[in-house]
């Protein structure tokens, strides 16, 4: 219907045509150029920093938390994790087909919960996806004549790396080499001493003028105490001495007033003794009166009678008296007189000195009195002056005592003053850290409201040169002022040129990384730096920018080799038709069929985001072998009727009908292999799909085109056509006949050949090697070189300038860059590279005209470098991408104790290292070294006021020998400025656990604790890592292949020999590797064959509407590859992915001849031709498209299956196996074929046939 709709519009074809040229020019300009087909990896990797701590406690703290935590991520397909010294890295493998992007916001989520219960030290967990566009496009070296290499380092920061960071399309530009600055702060011992001696000095003087004050006061108190007890001691003589005044006096008073008492006393008794005596006198008086003569004579009664007289009393006297009382009487009165005499004088006497005391007792009264007013008075003073004397003696004691203490407490203060004072424990690194980090702080505050608008209000102030910092004030002290950092420490910008070690053919270079945006074309943005290199050499005298390694030029390299390859491969199909044809119309009409149905290709590859790529550039290359075969088909049965004599547009569009239901079945079957594609996973799914693509659209656009365009013009073009004589062919076609003949005559031995060659094919397979993808030569070598043990900085750099010299000297090399530390960017990871951090990276520049390949010159550099001592690895190509499969043999060793894992490792290491090919066998132990382990005994620590984290940190402390405290940015430039720190004198494995830490205790005293006494102190085996997968521990051994030795054929012998390898209970090995990723990929490959396989069955049944027919043209599919399998073999290649590839892009093709074939006949015994017959015709009608096609295809390949032009090697496996596989099963399929159809295919099922395909293709 299309075929007469086409031939009856002819202008409607040219219009399509029109606009399919248009839309695939504006598509083909704006089309991405890659080297591979966009890639979306679904790995994460999760980094965190632990700085010091041990591998166990970095799995212990960071990578067991963090784990639980992403464990239960949406779309996890597996989880390894790597714990190292002072770093977790965590690798999250995802499904297919999941979001990423939905999955980095749930990790990011993940991460922000956990990292509030991440011990303090353990830094940010940083999340990354692993992209291709990580990879650098560009690597270039910089070299200016002339220049230092800190003045090409400041050179290439300020003027190169600008420019081409301002390029559209680069992302990151990174400098290896350059020269790195920080401004290093060293606090100087001999400075702060000498203000030490400052400070010491003044508090001395301080102390000094205080301790005689102290003792000023002692002596004060000293003689305040002297005369306190001399006025004590006064007033108790004052006391004393008016005591002793009033007791005298007193006495004096008593014996005064005991004279006096006893003078009245003896005056009374004297006055009574002079009364009596008077009495006496008195009588005697009367006596004398009464008696003259005498009282010798009286009587008694005479006596009696006279004192009866007297005063009272008297006779009472008188009665007691006697006679001889009257008698002597006389003589008492004699004797009375001289008494009464005598009394009256002692009387008169006492009556004087009774006087006289009377007048002296006033005076001593008041001298008595005074005397005690005197003594009451001392009495109360003395009361007053003791209590006085008390208080002030007590104070002074007090005094005294607090003065002691203070002069002893003055000892120990002016001892502590001292050591306080000792700047050394205060102007610490960490103390300048924290100012330097203090004092550096610019940042907003907010706003303030002025008016209708907010003005900014920012605090702080960054430093800007490094004299800010010299000139900080990091200290305060009264006596001697501010003191800046430069009085106490060195300031000086320091850079590492001394350890750097860059060169480009022996001078001093510096090396870039360029770095592209995701959405940007690898291809264009190295244009565009290409185009800048120019300029900026233009711009620069003796500037030289030289690409060392660039993914731009090996596109283009690769893309126009793929180009050529196709163009060549459209020449000769040309060729093809034209010999077969002889006719340059019909020639013409194909022809043109070619251009037309690539930039159909090319409109659907832009509207579907396939990039142009190797992959799909290199489908294209197989399709336009393809390309024709539908409008060779449609032409030459055109051609063959127009011959017949049928005019040309009836010929036209019965020519196309005849064969569209075959040619669609064709191009469906070729495609349709590409369709199990989707079931398959990781990195081949998206290899392959490109490809699959490019030549399902390419064969899309043969079959429109075929059914279209090819019967419109041949309408118009063959409407005059010429008998062409083909003496040659007609010859060809006879023998065939004949030939065909005798194969249907001897049918079993055929198909015994035809088997006999597959199990042929299929025993060589099993000698043949495995690769991932082939090695590509390109004008880009790389290789790394690590140095002999013990050799200084500088011997290895002499070797490093020897071996630049040396690989010099090889023709092909032009450039020769060298980088000491690190390992560079090998092109896609893989190669030469080392991690080492003292191993030398070489990037090698081969001259584009070149009689030496790059294995040659591999070979060469390792035969010149190999008396040098050392290890030297070389990468024939820096476009190895064979390293996205791993590298070598890896056996992953699982289990739950560790040193029975340790010990089952050693012994798969063993296996490994008796295997021939295999070499630098290694588990992961031969690198444990010797560790100084602190173990912490928390309960002793504790008891000291201690935890284990603060020993750490104390430890940490005096092991630590730098601290970067802040950034300094100066001209637009930052760089670090880090403290510098010896570390403690003495410090090693012997007396590490005499470290001391001071502790404060409670009472807010130090305590000095050594580590030891808390701690155990041993050396032990230390891990460099521990590695776990889905939360589980395991240890891997891997072992590298030797030079000419196959991946494939040793990772093969290896299983065996662990097929009978006894593994522990509990514990298990796998396979893991670039082995492994072969095997996963090509069992991938394998299972997508054999749906591929499905599909083309189904489809033909669906074609043929009969299920024998399929099953005989499906057997052409062994012969194909047995045909690519041979030649591959012959051609010395290993069974790659690229390989296994062209065998599925040969299932799809090779069927298309065998189902011409098989439809024809069918076709012709529905005629009633009988089998014998139309086997035979349909052989002789069908072999020139069947030839045709098939060498169209096959000459289409063949500049790419040579290996001609740069580049091809990548995709080289597959034209190989699709040339000897389609060639095989042409040849094998014109006698195949006709022998399983005559095998299979009964006479007597003519009937069924014809009732089965009754609806007959118009003719």
């Amino acid at each position: 219907m299309i075929s007469k709709y086409s031939v009856k519009k002819p202008y409607t074809v040219v219009v399509a045509v029109i606009l399919t040229i248009l839309l695939g020019v504006i598509s083909f300009l704006g089309m991405k150029t890659d080297l591979l087909p966009s890639l979306d990896l679904p790995f994460v990797v999760v980094i965190t920093p632990y700085p010091g701590a041990s591998p166990e406690k970095v799995e212990q703290l960071v990578t067991r938390p963090l784990e639980a935590a992403l464990g239960t991520s949406s779309g996890l397909s597996s989880m390894n994790s790597t714990s190292s010294e002072n770093s977790s890295l965590i690798f999250l493998e995802f499904v297919q087909g999941t979001n990423m992007d939905s999955v980095m916001i749930e990790l990011s989520g993940s991460l922000d919960q956990v990292k509030a219960r991440l011990e303090e030290g353990i830094g940010t967990p940083i999340l990354m996806r692993i992209s291709p566009d990580m990879l650098p496009i560009v690597v270039a070296s910089v070299d200016v004549e002339g220049m230092s290499l800190d003045e090409l380092s400041a050179f290439t920061e300020e003027e190169i790396m600008p420019s081409f960071e301002r390029l559209d399309g680069v992302a990151a530009v990174t400098g290896s080499g350059l020269v790195a600055s920080q401004l290093e702060v060293s606090l100087l011992p001999e400075k702060i001493a000498v203000l030490n001696e400052r400070v010491k000095n003044h508090l001395l003087a301080e102390l000094a003028k205080n301790e005689t004050e102290l003792k000023n006061a002692m002596t004060s108190l000293e003689s305040g105490q002297k005369t306190l007890a001399a006025e004590s001691q006064n007033q108790k003589e004052q006391v004393a001495k008016a005591s002793v005044e009033l007791s005298s006096a007193m006495a004096n008073l008593n014996a005064l007033l005991a004279e006096e008492a006893k003078l009245t006393a003896e005056k009374a008794a004297l006055e009574a003794t002079r009364d009596q005596l008077r009495s006496v006198l008195d009588m005697n008086a009367i006596f004398t009166a009464l008696f003259p003569e005498g009282t010798e004579n009286l009587t008694l009664e005479d006596l009696q009678l006279i004192l009866s007289s007297m005063e009272s009393g008297a006779p009472e006297a008188m009665e007691g008296m006697t006679e001889e009382m009257i008698s002597g009487l006389s003589d008492q009165v004699q004797e009375a007189v001289k008494t009464l005499v005598a009394v009256e004088l002692e009387l008169s006497s006492l009556n004087v000195r009774q006087m006289t005391l009377s007048a002296m007792k006033p005076e001593l009264q008041k001298g008595l009195n005074q005397s005690k007013a005197a003594a009451e008075q001392l009495e109360a003073g003395k009361i007053t002056m003791a209590v006085e004397l008390a208080k002030a003696e007590v104070q002074m004691a007090t005094g005294k005592t607090e003065l002691e203490k203070g002069l002893a407490a003055f000892e120990d203060a002016k001892k502590q003053a001292l050591e306080s004072a000792d700047l050394t424990g205060i102007l610490t690194e960490e103390m300048v850290k924290n100012i330097l980090m203090a004092q550096n702080f610019s940042m907003p505050a907010g706003y303030i409201e002025e008016g209708d608008g907010q003005i900014l209000v920012k605090v702080g102030d960054a430093f800007e040169k490094p004299v800010d910092i010299r000139d900080l004030v990091v200290f305060s002290m009264e006596p001697i002022g501010d003191i800046k950092l430069n009085e106490v420490a060195e300031v000086e910008k320091r850079d590492n040129s001394d350890e750097i070690y860059t060169k480009i053919n022996g001078n001093n270079g510096v090396l870039l990384t360029f770095q592209k945006q995701s959405t940007s074309s690898t291809a264009e943005v190295s244009d565009l730096i290409h185009s800048e290199i120019e300029k900026l050499e233009g711009l620069h005298e003796n500037l030289s920018i030289t690409p060392m390694m660039d993914q731009g030029e090996y596109i283009d390299m690769t893309t126009s080799s793929v180009m050529e390859n196709l163009l060549f491969g459209g020449i000769l199909a040309i060729l093809v038709l034209i010999l077969f044809l002889r006719d340059l119309k019909p020639t013409f009409v194909i022809a043109l069929s070619i251009p037309i149905s690539l930039t159909f290709a090319v409109v659907l590859m832009y509207f579907s985001n396939v990039t142009l790529n190797v992959i799909s550039l290199s489908g294209l290359a197989l399709g336009v072998g393809m390309l024709v075969d539908n409008s060779i088909v449609v032409i030459e049965n055109i051609y063959r009727l127009r011959k017949e004599g049928m005019p040309a547009k009836e010929a036209a569009i019965t020519g196309a009908n005849e064969v569209a239901g075959a040619i669609f079945a064709s191009t469906l079957t070729t495609v349709s292999v590409f369709l199990p594609i989707v079931f398959t996973e990781g990195i081949s799914r998206q290899l392959f799909t490109d490809m699959g693509l490019t030549i399902g659209y390419s064969l899309i656009a043969s079959l429109i085109v075929a059914l279209t365009l090819v019967p419109s013009m041949g309408a118009t073009m063959l409407k005059t056509t010429s008998e062409k004589e083909h003496k040659w062919f007609d010859k060809t076609v006879q023998r065939y006949e004949k030939l065909l003949g005798i194969a249907l005559k001897y049918k079993m031995i055929v198909v015994l050949f035809a088997v006999g060659l597959l199990g042929l094919s299929i025993y060589l397979t099993t000698t043949m090697g495995t690769a991932f993808i082939p090695e590509v030569d390109s004008p880009q070598m790389s290789a790394s070189y690590e140095a002999s043990e013990g050799l200084e900085t500088d011997e290895v750099n002499a070797l490093n300038d020897d071996i630049v010299e040396r690989i010099l000297s090889i023709d092909a090399v032009e450039t020769v860059g060298v980088m000491r530390g690190g390992s560079g960017f090998m092109g896609f990871g893989g190669g030469g590279g080392t991690n080492n951090g003292d191993a030398s990276t070489f990037y090698i520049l081969l001259k584009d005209e070149r009689s030496l390949s790059n294995k040659e010159v591999e070979q060469l550099i390792y035969e010149n470098t190999e008396d040098l001592g050392g290890e030297m690895s070389v990468s024939a190509s820096n476009m190895d991408i064979s390293a996205f499969g791993g590298s070598g043999i890896q056996v992953k060793v699982e289990g739950f104790d560790p040193d029975e894992m340790a010990v089952l490792a050693k012994d798969v290491a063993k296996v490994l290292s008796e295997t021939e090919g295999t070499e630098d066998v290694t588990t992961g132990l031969e690198d444990a070294g010797e560790e100084i382990r602190i173990t912490v005994d928390k309960v002793k620590a504790i008891r000291e006021g201690l935890t284990v984290a603060q020993v750490f940190a104390e430890v940490s402390k005096a092991l630590s020998q730098e601290m970067t405290a802040t950034q300094l940015t100066e001209m637009g430039a930052s760089y670090p400025v880090v403290l510098l720190k010896p570390i403690q004198e003495g410090l090693n494995r012997n007396t590490v656990g005499d470290l001391s830490m001071v502790v404060q205790q409670r009472d807010g005293s130090e305590k000095t604790v050594i580590l030891k006494d808390i701690a155990t102190v041993e050396v032990t085996e230390s891990v460099q890592s521990i590695s776990r997968e889905n939360q589980s521990r395991y240890m891997t051994v891997s072992a590298s292949i030797k030079d000419g030795y196959n991946i494939g054929l040793v990772g093969r012998e290896v299983e065996e020999k662990f097929a009978s390898f006894e593994v522990p209970e509990g514990y298990k090995i796998t396979f893991e590797g670039e082995n492994e990723t072969i095997n996963d990929t090509l069992g991938d490959l394998v299972i997508m064959i054999t749906l591929a396989v499905v599909f083309i069955y189904l489809i033909m049944v669906a074609q043929f509407q009969n299920l024998l027919s399929p099953f005989i043209v499906l057997f052409t599919l062994p012969l194909a590859f047995t045909g690519g399998l041979l030649l591959l073999y012959i051609a010395g290649m290993e069974l790659s992915i690229i390989a296994m590839l062209g065998f599925l892009v040969l299932a799809g093709v090779v069927v298309n001849n065998g189902i011409v074939f098989v439809d024809y006949v069918n076709q012709l015994r529905e005629r009633g031709i009988e089998k014998r017959e139309a086997i035979l015709r349909t052989g002789a009608t069908r072999i020139r498209p069947i030839i045709m096609t098939a060498l169209t295809t096959i000459l289409a390949l063949t500049t790419l299956a040579l290996g001609y032009g740069s580049g091809a090697e990548m995709m080289q496996p597959m034209a190989v196996v699709t040339v000897g596989g389609l060639t095989y099963a042409t040849l094998l399929t014109l006698f195949v074929v006709p022998v399983l159809y005559d095998l299979f295919v009964r006479v007597k099922k003519r009937n069924s046939l014809k009732s089965e395909n009754s609806e007959e293709v118009s003719s």
